[in-house]
Parts: C-alpha cells; structure tokens; sequence
C-alpha cells in the first residue's frame, strides 16, 4: 500500500485536511439571544407579546376572510395560536375580535387544533376583555383547558392552581377577598399571581381593585398607600378613575389628615385642583369630586391659617380659621396666594412643604414682605382675607377686580395686591379687632346670613380663651350627641360631647380617626 502511494505520489495527510476544512462560525451569545427573542415574539409562545404586524396579518385575515373558508385560511398550528393572541387586536376603528360574534368561529377554529400554547393567548384575552359582554365564552374556554392540562409548563400550571380566580365570573371578587382575608398588598397582585408585567393595565385588576376597595377596612395610613402604588403599577386611566372615585367615596368628608395624604397628594400632581382643572377630572363621580374639593379647602384654610399665620406669628389667626371652618361646606373656592418668599416660611416643617409643593399656590405681587391673601367663594360673593394689617374684603362674583381661576400651563396664578385689596370695588370689609370677644365673627355672620341666606355649620368658637365665657358653659355641660363613624364600612354610632368647636376622634370599632 504505501509503495503504491509513492508510485502515484499521493501523499494525503488526514491530520493536515482536517486543519485545513472549512468549520462552521460560532455565532455570538448576545446575537443568538436576539435571534432566539426574535423568534419567541413572532411565535407567541413566550412570556412576551408577539410582534404587533404579525398580529395585524392574522386579524386582517380572519376578518376578511369569509366564515365557510376559515379553515381552509387558518390551516397550520402557527396561524391558530396566533390567532389566540390577535382577539384583543384592533386598529382604525374596527371593533375587536373578541368583541364581534365571531368570537365563536375563532375559539373554534383555536379548539380544532388546540395546543397549549394557544392557552396563554385566549388567558391574556380573558383578563384585558373582562369586562366585554363575551368574557363567559373566553372563561369557559379557559376553564376547560386549564381542567384538562397535565402538562409541567409552570406558568399553566401557576393558572391552574388559580383557576377559581379566573374562570368564575365573581373571580375578581374572590380575589379581592383572598387578598383582604390572608392581608396581602394590592400593589402586590401581580407577583401574588406571578403573571408578566405587560398584563398590568389589564382590565381584571381594575374589578380586583375595585371589590377590595369596597371590602377593604381602609383605617390606616398604610391601606390608603397601597392603593395609591396599586394605582401607579396598574396605569389604566379610565379604570384609574374609577377605581379613585370608589375610593374617595369610602373615605367620605371626615377622613381623617392621615388617611386622606397620600391619595391626595397623588391626585394633585396628577389631575389637580377640581375648582380649577375641571377638563383633567372627567369621568370621575360627581360625589367624589365634591369630597375631594371639601378635603382640599380644609386643607387650604388650614394651610393659610395655620402655616402661614404661624410664620407671620399672629396669633388672633385661629379665630378666623375657627369662622371659616365653619362655613366649609358652603365654600366653592378658595386659593392661598403668596409672596414669592414664602417657600422658605416652610422649610423646618416637611408636612407643610409638601402642600405647598403640591397645592401650587398662587403668587402675590405688592404689599409687605410678610402679607399674604387667601381668597375664598361663597355663594355670589368672594371674600378675601389678608394675613396681617389687612381687612377682609367681600366682591360681589359677576363684578371682581381680578380674575378668580387664572392660572398658567404648569397651573400657577398671579395676583397684584391692589387687585386684591380694591376699596372702591368692594360691597363690603370686615376688620377683625378683639378676635376673642366674637364681636366681628357675630356681625360677618349676621351679613353672610342676610346676604347669601347661609349659616354656619358649626360653632366658630374656640373650645378654650377666660373670655369665652358661653363657650365653657357649653364645655361643662354633660349632653351627648350621636353621629356615626365616617368610615362607610364601619358604620359606628358614636357619643360625643354636645360641646362647640373642633373635637379630634377616634372609633373604637375601626380605629379611623376624624374630626368633629
């Protein structure tokens, strides 16, 4: 053999081919990673959404394609399980699949060759069309799949053990219900259920929300937080609103400073102030509206009254604040307005800088470094207060010297203050000597009633001041008054002293705190 070799000069050397053969190129990590995601976005066999023009083709061609040839169009296993993940579909216009009656022949079609990958697709459809007339349909499908399933797939398995929460039509309730029951966040739902965070905006959450929001006992800071971070994860605008409406309305007029902060804080910074961005709170109740706009004038009479006057160190300013306390349900606007300083009145107290911050008051232009003005409407008239050395001036509505609601893009507002303090326009003025006697309280009073035919709500008196003589009368008196406890889930009936000014109370049932 090798004599043959050197005859014909062969002289092959398998070790030296095998150098020399071409091999095949090691393609990168990062790229078959690409590839890899690449192919799980166009199958919709993953965790994430497939691509949105494959999506596009197969909902043009379901429906434009006539009942009689579906099959025949809808013929490979790849059509089908895309087809489950297009029946929440749509574009210029046209109306959902899962929103047509033809949701029928599409389930249909996804049954005749089913696999279980086509299960997420109609799951994912189930819970962003929740709330669609055809949700039974998707719930039934799913149940029987989900009933049926052996497989070690763990995310099917995860909704298979959660099945009562999806296929029952009260799911989302007994969801709230477990959530509540077993003290689980709301902000948490997500994870609870170990579901991808592109199902957050989805419908279910916005009913899951709602029934805890109902059933929750929301008596404490931390209870109203979570709502609010439940609000940021789940970002769905029109079920936000809702659920914010539910939730103001269970909180009602007396909720306490500390429960009501933080959804306060928030709707501020997102919609603003109801007497001034009326187009940004559409689609919210007209009773949580109303709510809202008590909690925040409480909280501007107090700001004004409070913070400000305790800067500007006068101390006659808990009389006025006591008087328009008292008159709080019938103020339909009022705004703090400000010297350009006045930020720095708060820097050693957080709470009420993070007002200012949020509350974005208006600026006042003229007068002494430390004059403030607070503007308030009541009935056909506005009244504006003045911090120090400043008279209260009353304008009649349809005949101001300023404009009432003025305000910037960012929601600011400028005020001069002759504009403010304007003698010759003004119907009436009010000063305020010996705050402590009552002397201006009765008359301003006496004038609000003949003018707007309105009376107090409430005593403005302090509960303490030697002068206050008919007040510790009232103090010392031992009769009882009955109201109930602000929190609707608790319904409370309370006993409290019959006695005048404010009174800061909290129910022994649900330990809500409130003011009386």
């Amino acid at each position: 053999m090798n004599s043959a070799k050197k005859l014909l000069q062969f002289n092959f050397d398998t070790d030296e081919f095998a150098r020399r053969a071409l091999k095949p190129k090691t393609i990168p990590p990062e790229r078959l990673a690409v590839l890899k995601k690449i192919e799980k976005d166009h199958s919709g066999t993953g965790n994430c959404l497939p691509n949105q023009e494959t999506l596009r083709e197969i909902y043009r061609l379901f429906i434009d394609t006539p009942p009689s040839n579906l099959l025949n169009e809808f013929n490979t296993l790849r059509r089908i399980r895309l087809l489950a993940w297009a029946l929440t579909f749509s574009e210029d216009g046209l109306p959902r699949i899962v929103d047509r009656p033809q949701l029928k022949d599409a389930l249909q079609l996804i049954e005749s060759r089913f696999r279980v990958s086509a299960l997420r697709g109609v799951f994912k459809t189930l819970l962003e069309a929740w709330d669609s007339p055809n949700a039974n349909m998707l719930r039934a499908f799913v149940k029987k799949h989900l009933k049926d399933y052996d497989g070690k797939q763990k995310f099917v398995q995860k909704l298979k053990t959660n099945m009562r929460w999806y296929c029952e039509e009260n799911g989302a309730t007994q969801l709230a219900t477990t959530l509540r029951d077993s003290k689980k966040e709301l902000s948490d739902v997500w994870s609870f259920l170990e579901l991808p965070d592109y199902m957050n905006p989805y419908p279910y959450f916005g009913s899951v929300a709602m029934e805890y929001v109902q059933s929750a006992v929301l008596n404490n800071k931390a209870s109203v937080e979570d709502v609010v971070e439940f609000v940021k994860k789940y970002n769905n605008d029109t079920k936000n609103r809702a659920i914010l409406s539910n939730f103001i309305e269970q909180l009602g007029d007396d909720a306490s400073e500390d429960l009501r902060q933080p959804i306060q804080s928030y709707i501020l910074q997102e919609w603003g102030d109801p007497r001034l961005a009326i187009s940004k709170w559409r689609d919210v109740t007209d009773e949580a509206r109303q709510i809202f706009t008590k909690w925040i004038t409480k909280e501007d009479l107090r700001f004004f009254f409070d913070a400000v006057a305790r800067a500007c160190d006068d101390q006659n300013f808990e009389y006025r604040r006591e008087f328009w306390l008292a008159y709080l349900g019938n103020i339909s606007f009022c705004r703090p307005v400000l010297q350009k300083n006045a930020e720095s009145l708060f820097r050693h107290d957080p709470q009420t800088l993070q007002y200012y911050h949020d509350r974005l008051p208006a600026t006042l232009k003229g007068g002494d470094k430390g004059q403030h003005a607070f503007i308030i409407q009541m009935g056909n008239y506005t009244f504006v207060e003045f911090s120090t050395a400043g008279a209260c001036y009353v304008y009649y509505n349809f005949n101001l010297p300023f404009e009432l609601r003025r305000s910037d893009e960012s929601g600011r507002a400028e005020y001069d203050m002759r504009e403010l303090r304007n003698q010759d326009w003004a119907v009436h003025r009010v000063i305020h000597p010996r705050s402590e006697y009552y002397y201006w309280q009765k008359n301003l009073a006496e004038w609000i009633k003949t003018n707007l035919d309105i009376k107090p709500q409430r005593s403005y008196r302090l509960l303490h001041g030697s002068n206050n003589m008919e007040n510790n009368q009232a103090v010392g008196n031992n009769e009882k008054i009955h109201i109930n406890c602000p929190n609707k889930s608790c319904g409370q009936t309370l006993q409290i002293p019959a006695r005048t000014g404010r009174l800061r109370i909290t129910c022994p049932k649900c330990n809500t705190t409130f003011e009386y």
